[in-house]
């Protein structure tokens, strides 16, 4: 018998209209009674009877364009999965979703693909791109296009974009900054390794966690900042020199992707067992180093849901004409230990 969502309410211990909610990603919902109903769903197997909407709609083609970095396979392959739960639970609309990607940090190569979407006069575009005034500008004539944009994992605030699926880039870097205090000491060093400026994700983190550590009464003095742009051998350079030159350095935060750089430095210097680590992410290399000791924490962020969401706003605005319900979307950021990882 096909699940209803009467059911779903009865199991779950809710009402209809919190399931609906819940179905509809919409707020005013507490994070337990959510989780609940969407673990309810999935023991039933429910999905959405959308095919009265979809054969409203099936006639017209709807093209979304997604714009993101050249990642590493982790993060490509996360992304894909939200791409495809979207397309999927989408099946009956006539819709396609193509994936453009730029090399990182390459903003040139993303404003080209921006203009092939304008150009190409798609319905929707979802952006992973760097906040600096060309994106602004190139978000400014498609909004002009009335092409609808929504930012993803980086966030670009002050272009005209329907919203932002991602991190809560600044909390994220608090929560590591709580973390940390813990393992301090008046005198320690610390040093944080990110992308750099451009990445507005990843400068809120840096902000966040160095505001944390201030709070908890450590000196800015203690404070040691490496622009690595999420390279292996940048990084590797940067905590090398750190771990040589600072005999004090207790704590290392990788708030960018390239923690194997930072692993083989400690692993060169000797000093894995002095150093605390705290990533980011649950890719495979992540759960291995949480297990063998050498990252101790790691703050996940839910990157499938992030390519997932941004679709899925701009499938509301486009095909049932209703914009997003607020500005921000921000997935659940476990903190994994060796502990917690599979």
């Amino acid at each position: 018998m096909r699940a209803t969502i009467k059911m779903i309410a009865e199991r779950a211990g809710v009402s209809i209209g919190t399931v609906d909610r819940v179905l509809h990603d919409r707020p005013y919902v507490k994070a337990e009674v959510r989780e609940r109903v969407l673990a309810v769903m999935a023991e039933l197997d429910y999905r959405p009877n959308r095919m009265a909407s979809a054969l409203a709609t099936s006639g017209t083609a709807r093209r979304f364009t997604v714009i993101q970095p050249e990642w590493g396979p982790y993060i490509q392959d996360a992304m894909a999965d939200g791409v495809s739960r979207f397309l999927e639970e989408r099946r009956d609309y006539n819709l396609s979703v193509e994936v453009l990607r730029y090399p990182h940090g390459d903003t040139a190569g993303c404003l080209q693909l921006l203009d092939q979407a304008s150009r190409e006069h798609v319905h929707g575009v979802a952006l992973c791109g760097s906040d600096c005034g060309e994106v602004c500008e190139r978000l400014r004539q498609l909004a002009g296009l009335q092409i609808p944009v929504v930012t993803f994992n980086s966030d670009v605030p002050h272009a005209p974009r329907l919203c932002y699926v991602g991190e809560d880039a600044h909390h994220a870097g608090r929560v590591a900054g709580e973390i940390a205090s813990k393992f301090l000491r008046p005198g320690d060093k610390v040093l944080l390794a990110y992308s750099g400026l451009e990445y507005v994700g990843h400068k809120a983190r840096a902000d966040g966690f160095f505001e944390r550590l201030a709070e908890r009464g450590f000196s800015r003095d203690a404070f040691l900042v490496a622009a690595t742009h999420d390279s292996y051998e940048k990084t590797l350079e940067a905590v090398s020199h750190a771990l040589e030159t600072e005999s004090g350095l207790r704590y290392i935060y990788m708030a960018t992707q390239s923690v194997p750089g930072c692993v083989e430095a400690l692993r060169r210097t000797g000093r894995a067992e002095q150093v605390r680590v705290l990533a980011h992410d649950n890719s495979p290399e992540i759960r291995r180093f949480l297990k063998e000791g050498l990252v101790d924490f790691s703050i996940d962020q839910n990157l499938p849901y992030q390519s997932y969401q941004a679709l899925s706003v701009l499938f509301g605005t486009v095909l049932e004409r209703r914009g997003p319900e607020r500005e921000y979307y921000y997935p659940s950021s476990t903190i994994l230990n060796a502990e917690t990882v599979e």
